[in-house]
């Protein structure tokens, strides 16, 4: 008989071999059921077949199909693009693609992405490591939700996007809200996303809780918080209580630090952005459909039916959800690190320019410009507005001194601490490493000159060279350290004269990242 031979088949077919050894060792039918794992009926049908009557049968050549087989490719195709995709994330691609993806057990396709792995060779990626939460009571209906931005690159039709999102999660149903935007939240987008929120919800929970964001938090004072303006006002208008957890405290926001989780891995991760309108209009039909519509990991329950009943004991939510009127704009960055913003020139840091194509966002928030860069959305600089015209607005930090020739500003190194080969050769290594920031360096050793001795300096300048430090802030910290090692008075105070003395108050501190130490020190 010509017999169709699959990996399926030849597994039978070994079964067969197997059921008739065990019964040459003497087993009876119900003790090689037992050892085998198949049924009694199946050992009992086996033994009463040849191996040629096997082989013709239909037992051996019938293939049982897959419930999800037509969806092979798709499902293939997916995860050969996206190999770090879940079996979750998966599904969720099915019911979205195809509207009459039947209903079938999450099981079912776990299952059926782990046989399409294995088929085609498709490993799936590692995670990250997981951060264990300590688990809480449940919380009161109605009585706290909990919120958290979020950011993450997406890719699209030419290069990468960077979206930012609000998320909320109603602490005690787990129903979910997120809101998209192009750029970071500023207090007054960060305010309308809430309303967005409320008006999803069709009420305010009581309480929310929060971490530290600067967007909400103007300071913090040993333990007393200073909310920003925009925020304290939308807090009292709409009439529900801000908490803000300790810093450093994940726990005690564990809730909307898994759900910021779920949408950067189930929704964001694999999606192709084309336009932000869309991108929000996806994520209400994923929250619909998965994220309020499946059942919940940790209550066992779909957050969208507990949400019926929480509702009724919301805040109601009278408000329209209003755009910011004023959104950020982008400016070009010039050549000499400034913006020109109202006719006004305003610093940013040295090496924000790279390019003629520079650009940095711009928000004005109580008389104050801040600057933020266009792709990290980090704070670059906040200067006070200046209502004048003309005028060049620098922060002291962005400027260097440039009144006297680089030759000149290291020769003046050079002679401060006598002839010293050391010396020599680590000025010239500090200026191969750190070309583009020889100057700064320099400047910063030149000042520092006065606090120390030169034996001190020298000594200093040997050691950064045997360890192949090459940084002015290290040089003068390990100047300190030999200093306070050896009890020495610094300089300027035996006796130096006033015109010769450091203005101490003039003097920008350096901070140094501990690693730096850690390494140089092993």
């Amino acid at each position: 008989m010509n017999a169709i031979i699959t990996s399926s088949s030849l597994k039978k077919l070994v079964m067969w071999n197997k059921v008739r050894e065990f019964k040459s060792f003497g087993l009876n039918k119900s003790q090689i059921s037992r050892e085998l794992g198949i049924h009694r009926d199946t050992v009992a049908r086996y033994l009463s077949m040849s191996e040629s009557q096997y082989i013709a049968s239909n037992s051996y050549r019938r293939a049982y199909k897959y419930k999800l087989g037509s969806y092979e490719n798709y499902i293939r195709d997916e995860l050969s693009a996206h190999p770090y995709l879940s079996s979750s994330q998966v599904h969720d691609h099915l019911k979205e693609h195809f509207p009459g993806f039947p209903s079938v057990n999450p099981k079912t396709v776990y299952n059926y992405v782990l046989h399409v792995r294995q088929k085609y060779n498709l490993p799936k990626n590692p995670e990250q490591g997981y951060r264990p939460y300590e688990k809480q009571p449940e919380d009161p209906f109605g009585r706290y939700a909990q919120v958290d931005f979020g950011e993450r690159y997406m890719s699209r039709s030419h290069g990468h996007v960077k979206v930012y999102f609000f998320a909320m999660v109603m602490s005690r149903s787990r129903q979910k809200f997120v809101y998209f935007s192009l750029n970071p939240f500023t207090t007054a987008l960060a305010n309308y996303a809430h309303e967005m929120a409320f008006k999803f919800y069709g009420g305010s929970p009581s309480k929310i809780l929060y971490d530290q964001d600067k967007v909400l938090l103007h300071t913090e004072n040993l333990g007393d918080l200073i909310l920003t303006h925009g925020f304290r006002q939308f807090v009292n208008e709409i009439g529900f209580e801000a908490v803000f957890c300790r810093k450093s405290d994940p726990e005690s926001k564990g809730k909307i630090e898994n759900v910021v989780k779920y949408i950067k891995y189930n929704f964001l991760r694999g999606r192709t952005f084309t336009d932000i309108d869309s991108l929000n209009k996806e994520a209400n039909e994923w929250l619909e459909r998965t994220a309020n519509g499946n059942v919940h990991a940790s209550t066992k329950l779909v957050p969208a039916e507990v949400f019926k009943e929480e509702q009724h004991y919301l805040k109601p939510y009278m408000g329209t959800p209003t755009p910011p009127k004023v959104e950020m704009k982008a400016y070009y960055v010039r050549k000499d690190n400034t913006i020109n913003y109202k006719g006004n020139y305003y610093t940013l840091p040295t090496g924000t320019y790279h390019g003629h194509n520079t650009l940095v966002y711009i928000h004005l928030y109580d008389n104050q410009v801040h600057l933020f860069d266009k792709e990290t959305g980090k704070t670059l600089a906040i200067h006070t507005l200046s209502l004048e015209k003309g005028k060049l607005v620098r922060n002291s930090s962005h400027s260097r001194d440039t009144t006297s020739s680089l030759q000149a500003l290291e020769d003046k190194v050079k002679n401060s601490l006598g002839a010293s080969t050391i010396v020599d050769e680590y000025l010239e290594k500090l200026q191969r490493d750190k070309s583009r920031y020889y100057r700064d360096n320099l400047s910063l050793i030149e000042r520092h000159l006065l606090a120390f001795s030169v034996e001190t300096m020298q000594k200093s300048f040997s050691f950064c060279l045997e360890k192949g430090v090459y940084n002015a802030a290290v040089l003068i910290d390990v100047a300190k350290s030999l200093q306070k090692q050896n009890s020495e008075t610094p300089p300027e105070m035996i006796g130096a004269s006033p015109n010769n003395k450091i203005n101490i108050n003039e003097m920008i501190p350096q901070k140094t990242d501990i690693n730096v130490f850690n390494s140089i020190f092993q």
